[in-house]
């Protein structure tokens, strides 16, 4: 009998784990394509998204390559990123995989709206942001992103 209940638990952790994969899963389908910045705040300053905070995002699998200018894609040209979406609000975990910040990690918070990405994470410190402000002296970073027609 105690097998029995045993079998059973795991069973239904595997399942649990198995939507909790397909949740993410649906979340990264939902990134692919390029993005391109229309707002951001910088330690709460609205910078502007032209020129060097022009940004460009191509997500492809969990990966996401930086297209900018040259000083922020030296910096950050590739960037592996994990989701969250169990969590209120969801989380997404970068790490820089390519460029002069290599294996810098970033903790973050996310949405999607329809076409709109906005990521709001600590770029300089391990304290996710719980909401999406960027207050001044925080080290947070906030960027909406719009999703490029193909």
């Amino acid at each position: 009998m105690r097998t029995f209940a045993l079998l059973l638990l795991s069973t239904s952790l595997v399942g649990a784990d198995d939507k909790a994969d397909d949740a993410v899963k649906k979340e990264v389908a939902k990134l692919q394509g390029a993005w391109t910045t229309i707002s951001l705040r910088w330690n709460g300053k609205d910078m502007p998204t032209d020129g060097k905070f022009g940004i460009q995002f191509v997500f492809k699998n969990d990966q996401a390559t930086v297209k900018s200018s040259e000083a922020v894609e030296k910096e950050y040209a590739k960037i592996t990123f994990k989701l969250d979406p169990s969590t209120n609000p969801p989380v997404v975990d970068l790490v820089v995989s390519s460029g002069i910040q290599k294996d810098a990690k970033i903790e973050g918070i996310y949405k999607i709206k329809d076409d709109e990405l906005t990521i709001c994470a600590k770029v300089f410190g391990m304290d996710r942001p719980t909401e999406f402000d960027s207050p001044e002296g925080a080290s947070i970073v906030l960027i909406v992103l719009k999703r490029e027609k193909k």
